[in-house]
């Protein structure tokens, strides 16, 4: 076994995602999709890295509605919603158990095109999809991929940003504290 390459983590970074022009049946149905080309945002100021296309765990038998970004914190945005916008709340808007802005977390996720979830845990029932199953636009931002139907667009807190979440939560080890030596 060797260890994966720089390229294979650049790699994810550059995907893309293109879609096909659609318009809901009903008030109920899915947000209208009004660009033709969405891109998967990434900013490496942002302290969060794209991790992947993942799905919704809430229908899945034997989670008890449990979603695949629990135990945080989540933030709806109508007609507003931008990844920069749910990193930022992730980040440092999110809140703590006290009702200050302490809260950082490892994972943030984009849903249904308006969605922001928070969690320090990705659900180990959730899967892994193909980036084009996070076909919504950003409704604040046309042009960036935010999640789908039941699919969250999951960026994951980079090798500084993890080790300011441990930091932060008290989970500061050897492994957190070298994981920013190493990089």
């Amino acid at each position: 076994m060797h260890a994966p390459s720089l390229l294979s983590f650049l790699l994810p970074l550059a995907a893309s995602v293109t879609i096909v022009q659609q318009q809901p049946s009903s008030a109920t149905s899915a947000p209208a999709i009004t660009a033709t080309n969405i891109a998967i945002y990434t900013a490496p100021s942002s302290g969060y890295v794209y991790h992947g296309c993942y799905n919704e765990t809430t229908g899945l038998s034997g989670t008890t509605g449990a979603r695949a970004l629990s135990g945080g914190a989540n933030l709806v945005a109508p007609g507003n919603m931008t990844v920069e916008m749910c990193w930022q709340f992730c980040r440092t808007g999110a809140g703590d158990s006290e009702g200050g802005t302490t809260g950082r977390f490892r994972f943030a996720g984009l849903e249904y095109a308006r969605e922001c979830w928070c969690a320090q845990e990705i659900s180990t029932l959730s899967s892994k999809f193909p980036d084009s199953a996070c076909d919504l636009p950003c409704e604040g931002n046309n042009t960036q991929a935010c999640g789908g139907n039941l699919k969250l667009t999951v960026y994951m807190a980079g090798s500084t940003a993890a080790a300011r979440v441990a930091w932060a939560t008290g989970l500061v080890a050897v492994g957190a504290v070298s994981l920013t030596l190493f990089i």
